[in-house]
């Protein structure tokens, strides 16, 4: 069975395809790592996150 080896990793539905990108991607997902970076970044704000990382940021000239 040809391949297509000219694919972004995200849409890549083949379970077994050999391509590393696909790999790493599938095995985090499994891993839970997008939930974790998501809960993460929502917790970050609810705790004022963005205020302190607008306040830190070069003010415009």
């Amino acid at each position: 069975m040809a391949r297509n080896d000219d694919h972004h990793y995200a849409d890549c539905q083949d379970p077994d395809c050999p391509r590393f990108p696909c790999r790493v991607y599938k095995e985090g997902w499994q891993a839970g790592y997008w939930r974790g970076w998501s809960d993460g970044e929502t917790a970050g704000f609810a705790a004022g996150y963005s205020a302190g990382a607008a306040s830190a940021a070069p003010a415009a000239s």
